[in-house]
């Protein structure tokens, strides 16, 4: 789960072991690019450095939450943060969103 983004780093509560570790978003490899084959972008990847859970973050929600057709308050307060956070990091790492900044 992310608990937060500064300075591009992203940190994470694994979901496994509960620890805190932080993941560079603009290490090597980072730059998610468009997939023609399957119409996405690639997902963010992160891997406890503890206990080697990978959690995966989806690149392709909508970029804006008001393009989602869910109301506050249809969903979880846990699960709107984590879109907050996703949708910082999308503007981070995906290609097309970083050449737009």
């Amino acid at each position: 789960m992310i608990v937060g983004i500064k300075n591009r780093n992203v940190d994470v509560e694994c979901d496994s072991c509960k620890h805190l570790y932080s993941d560079k978003a603009e290490a090597p490899g980072q730059v998610k690019k468009y997939l023609e084959e399957f119409g996405e972008y690639e997902n963010y990847i992160v891997k406890c450095p503890v206990c080697d859970y990978q959690e995966t973050y989806n690149m392709n929600i909508p970029i804006n939450d008001t393009d989602e057709p869910i109301a506050t308050g249809d969903i979880s307060e846990r699960e709107e943060v984590q879109r907050y956070y996703v949708r910082y990091l999308m503007r981070l790492v995906r290609e097309d969103l970083i050449s737009a900044n």
